[in-house]
């Protein structure tokens, strides 16, 4: 079985130092690519191959980590969104959870700790994914027309009377 190629998009305002998060995911092989605005973020995710993660500062210069989730959940595959914060916040963290993304971390943390966040939601992400390719091609099969019936195909109307 060939293994998927994991991709993270990056998402946070300039001043925001993701650097280590960038090194921790490429050193375990996810490819990441790193953009700043929500408009970036839009196109990215509405391309044909979204990536599977999407590592998002709490605040961003145009928005806050809510509109890249909303912004998530309407690609056509799933995406996991992790939220990315300088500061533990725990009413934060339970805002981020219950607002649909898939995690939330906050600085520092170990580069094995990131790694576990990230392999779990690569993981998630990988099922659901397969599981929606299942479930599409169940339905493509469903719509299909039934295979023709061998032999002669003969017209069946009212029967003729005889007399």
């Amino acid at each position: 079985m060939v293994k998927q190629r994991i991709s993270a998009l990056l998402v946070h305002h300039p001043a925001d130092p993701m650097r280590a998060l960038q090194l921790t995911l490429e050193n375990v092989s996810i490819h990441t690519q790193r953009v700043q605005t929500l408009q970036q973020v839009a196109r990215v995710l509405a391309g044909p191959d979204p990536p599977q993660l999407v590592f998002t500062a709490d605040k961003l210069a145009d928005g806050t980590w809510a509109v890249v989730v909303d912004l998530a959940a309407r690609a056509h595959l799933p995406v996991n969104v992790i939220v990315v914060s300088r500061v533990v916040d725990t009413r934060l963290y339970l805002e981020v959870i219950e607002g649909g993304a898939f995690d939330f971390i906050a600085a520092p943390l170990a580069s094995s700790d990131i790694a576990y966040v990230a392999r779990c939601a690569a993981d998630n992400v990988l099922e659901r994914r397969k599981s929606l390719t299942v479930a599409r091609q169940s339905a493509q099969g469903a719509l299909l027309p039934p295979f023709p019936q061998s032999g002669p195909q003969v017209a069946e109307g009212p029967k003729a009377k005889v007399m």
